[in-house]
């Protein structure tokens, strides 16, 4: 099961079409014979049409009740160079999309812009019951193109992504497994578990000393807390409620295809090729400005600093995951096991190689049956391939699966989350990235922690969850999935640490 890369093509509008080679996905995705059609100069708009497939899909309405999907999005920009790569306004009426036979098409409202209904991008996924391959032509996407100031009679380049995404629904969860360190507990020193009803969290007596008096979380209706600094935040992303969670970590081809949009400016501030040691800890982004590539495009993408992070999600039109949604992607439903991992118990084989060091996206862990990425690899000392583990058979203790089919939250590169460990990271409300950056190369969205600082101090609200590579023997329970032990480390003073990765998400209506 191969993670998933961005998806792209580039066209000319409304004068002639042109499509250029895809760049492919994870779990064989794939976009092909993409075009703009239809086009109504009354209504200033066109569709963006495209076949999409990809492997390894499903919907079930037993065990986690969830599916996975295909969020896509586009950028355009004006094919003379006279302007940067902008984000396509994407109609937010479903029926004026055109999802094939078998699949849905989910187009969330987020508002307007210039006047006109405005959704940075639209979930696709199947409309029942089943599993394997998905494999949908004549997919039809309306641009408002008029919403965006492109002209009817303009030539313009577009390209267009999609991420893999996995539907975590609305649904009590427990918080803390009693024994990990720092992990969070109820008021009696057990776990937790989050539901509609108002409960207090806490942090275990080793853990975060601002969280000893006990935060209140609403699952319904976001957290509050009392005394000096008290924040009321009904908006805090508790994790109860459903959202969507990216099924990998960003890759280094996603990264690469993300600061390929970029102005120079902004890419200068969002490289990270140039770290130092960047390339003997498995980083492979190499490239100038606006022609980045990455030879291992399937590897999960480490080095990114909190603000690096941020901006890919704002620029996704996703947000950053809290630590609360961390922990109820990794275990779901379940009761919790005492010291489990993100697949739901104690079982770890760690790789100690791997078949390949080509980067073509055909590596494979060995021994066969590992499950988990960690220092104790003898050659495998950066990250490796997202979904390694994971083939169509594998059980999810096989594959290193959260409950919902999130792959690699333990190992591999940490996530990075939203803390609620301060009063800057419970500030958090969980608005959605639109698709546009600061002229800095910066996500600009409100609330979301670290906006007002710069790359080494915005770091502030953030954490990471669930360890990475350079985990070994001694700390090995750091990679258990309620271990809380870096939940506020946003690495002031070395914003890019070589087991730092992210994955976003994005809330439901």
């Amino acid at each position: 099961m191969k993670a998933k890369k961005i998806l792209t093509v580039a066209t000319i509008l409304f004068v002639a079409i042109i499509t250029i080679p895809l760049y492919l996905g994870a779990n064989n995705m794939v976009a092909e014979n993409i075009s703009l059609t239809e086009q109504d100069t009354t209504d200033d708009y066109t569709n963006i049409q495209f076949d999409i497939s990809w492997d390894n899909s499903w919907r079930t309405s037993g065990g986690p009740s969830n599916w996975d999907a295909a969020w896509v999005f586009a950028k355009w920009k004006l094919s003379n160079g006279t302007t940067n790569w902008a984000h396509c306004t994407i109609d937010t009426t479903d029926a004026n999309h055109t999802a094939p036979a078998g699949s849905t098409i989910d187009a969330p409202n987020q508002g307007t812009k210039n006047g006109k209904p405005f959704t940075p991008g639209i979930f696709i996924y199947r409309s029942s019951n089943g599993s394997g391959s998905n494999d949908y032509n004549t997919v039809k996407l309306r641009w408002n193109y008029g919403a965006d100031d492109v002209a009817d009679d303009a030539t313009v380049n577009v390209k267009v992504f999609a991420v893999e995404m996995v539907y975590a629904p609305e649904a009590d969860f427990y918080l803390g497994d009693g024994i990990s360190l720092q992990c969070f507990e109820g008021t009696d020193n057990n776990p937790v578990q989050i539901t509609t009803e108002e409960t207090i969290v806490k942090a275990t007596a080793s853990g975060d000393a601002t969280l000893q008096s006990g935060v209140k979380v609403d699952g319904d209706g976001g957290i509050c807390t009392t005394g000096t600094g008290a924040i009321d935040n009904a908006d805090y992303p508790t994790g109860y409620k459903a959202f969507f969670c990216m099924k990998y970590e960003i890759t280094q081809g996603q990264y690469a295809e993300f600061l390929n949009t970029l102005t120079p400016t902004q890419d200068a501030n969002r490289s990270i090729q140039d770290l130092g040691s960047y390339t003997t800890y498995g980083g492979t982004i190499s490239g100038s400005q606006g022609n980045r590539t990455a030879s291992a495009p399937d590897r999960a993408c480490n080095c990114l600093s909190w603000m690096d992070a941020c901006a890919y999600a704002d620029w996704a039109g996703l947000r950053p995951m809290t630590e609360l949604e961390y922990e109820k992607a990794c275990r779901g439903t379940n009761d919790p096991v005492a010291g489990e991992f993100s697949w739901g118990n104690t079982t770890l084989i760690c790789a100690v190689d791997q078949t390949s060091y080509l980067g073509d996206g055909t590596e494979t862990a060995l021994p066969p049956d590992a499950n988990c990425c960690m220092w104790g690899a003898v050659h495998v000392h950066h990250p490796m391939r997202s979904g390694i583990f994971a083939t169509a058979s594998t059980t999810r203790t096989q594959s290193g699966a959260g409950y919902y089919g999130v792959m690699e939250m333990s190992g591999n590169v940490m996530d990075r989350t939203v803390t609620l460990g301060n009063s800057t990271g419970r500030g958090f409300t969980g608005v959605l990235g639109d698709g546009v950056l600061s002229t800095n190369g910066y996500a600009d969205a409100t609330n979301w922690p670290g906006m007002s600082g710069g790359e080494v101090t915005g770091s502030e609200g953030s954490g990471k969850r669930g360890f990475g590579w350079d985990a070994s023997a001694s700390n090995i329970l750091t990679l258990t999935m309620s271990s809380r032990v870096m939940a506020q480390s946003p690495n002031p003073t070395s914003p890019r640490g070589f087991s730092d990765g992210f994955r976003c998400v994005r809330s439901t209506p």
